[in-house]
């Protein structure tokens, strides 16, 4: 499952917003929406439950902090699309990436990212600039 491009859209007054018909798919019945940073991430049950076990192994292995661990699944909720394909985002989830109006929904590979449009926006130049200076010269990803 690979999540790529982004969409421009809107909360309603419920604090619901539609997801991409290309990434609901993909995504199944029910996903999970945490903290990231300065946006949210949405993730399907089986990308969600990799992460779970990956944050209680470094908290094991001493690599994070317990307090992290903690607080992002307190922060984090299940939640299901309904028939037209939209999620409802908790008020608290959209305090904490200033969630109004509009919103883009960002494919980040293995999950999704809900950004506040103007965050995003002002982001954007540093994106194409991160991405002209990796695949400059002849650069690639490996």
């Amino acid at each position: 499952m690979v999540f790529v491009n982004h969409y421009e859209h809107s909360l309603d007054a419920k604090g619901r917003i539609v997801l991409p018909a290309k990434f609901r798919h993909q995504l199944g019945e029910k996903v999970f929406l945490g903290p990231l940073d300065g946006s949210l991430g949405v993730y399907s049950e089986a990308a969600y439950m990799e992460l779970a076990h990956r944050l209680q192994d470094q908290v094991r292995n001493g690599e994070l902090d317990p307090m992290v661990r903690r607080g992002f699944a307190a922060m984090t909720v299940e939640v299901e699309l309904d028939n037209a394909g939209r999620i409802t985002i908790p008020s608290r989830l959209r305090e904490f990436a200033q969630l109004i109006d509009e919103v883009v929904v960002n494919g980040a590979f293995d999950y999704i990212e809900i950004w506040n449009r103007p965050a995003f926006e002002a982001m954007r130049s540093e994106l194409d600039a991160a991405v002209l200076e990796q695949f400059k010269d002849g650069g690639t990803i490996n």
